[in-house]
């Protein structure tokens, strides 16, 4: 079953018997989707690949505007007759200032591009808006080459599609962790009851919980080669009764 933001806006009103302005609905939905990507990082649909092409390593690299966290980062290169890509191992923005003071140090082909690291690109009096998060990169090399980021983001919002009838992945695929979220926040909101917001906190989970197994689980496994799922906590001991 799948469901639009004007159906979630209706079945929230319905539900709660409560009438809501458009701006506390669209704050309900934002904040119920930003937890459930925040609770399911592992979603595909939460990484993105940026490639900059014929990009120096001398100065930063400015990342998207829309990139919350760094996955991976790689070199694209030509070697072994191909477009063959190797990975960046992550270091601290002051291991490479210390390591590799130079700017115009240059790595040669036996000594190539080894570490990136994560560093703030806003500086002080700086007017720059959006993203001020940089890539730098160590040894350092003259000539331009490709870059390959994996980041993680976070899509676009139910409430931002222009069409009523418009739908997202939450919608189309979990409505009922969307539906829930919503109706747990609107709850948080009244000031309803406590075992209002107990039964809503519990479908939510419940939704949530059918989420994560498929991240958790189906997503990284396969009918030829099965996973089994994580093992749980150990359940506590029983004392044994007193003779």
């Amino acid at each position: 079953m799948a469901m639009t933001y004007a159906e979630l806006k209706t079945n929230v009103q319905d539900i709660t018997e409560m009438t809501f302005t458009d701006a506390q609905l669209e704050m309900f939905t934002k904040q119920a989707e930003q937890k459930i990507y925040d609770y399911a990082k592992g979603l595909p649909l939460l990484r993105k690949s940026k490639t900059y092409s014929n990009s120096s390593t001398l100065n930063g690299t400015i990342l998207p505007t829309d990139c919350i966290y760094v996955h991976n980062v790689s070199i694209q290169t030509s070697e072994r007759s191909g477009n063959y890509r190797y990975a960046l191992l992550n270091k601290a923005i002051d291991f490479l200032d210390e390591a590799y003071p130079k700017t115009t140090e240059i790595a040669s082909n036996s000594h190539r591009i080894e570490y990136y690291a994560v560093a703030n690109n806003n500086n002080e009096g700086s007017t720059l808006y959006g993203s001020t998060l940089e890539l730098r990169f160590a040894p350092h090399y003259s000539d331009p080459v490709t870059i390959v980021v994996d980041y993680h983001f976070r899509p676009r919002s139910i409430t931002e599609d222009l069409g009523s009838n418009s739908e997202i992945w939450l919608g189309q695929n979990y409505d009922s962790a969307l539906l829930n979220g919503v109706l747990f926040e609107a709850a948080r909101f009244m000031k309803a009851e406590p075992d209002i917001q107990a039964l809503y906190k519990e479908q939510y989970i419940m939704a949530l919980t059918q989420l994560t197994d498929t991240v958790n689980t189906r997503m990284r496994s396969s009918s030829f080669r099965p996973q089994s799922p994580a093992a749980g906590p150990m359940p506590p001991a029983v004392p044994s009764e007193p003779k």
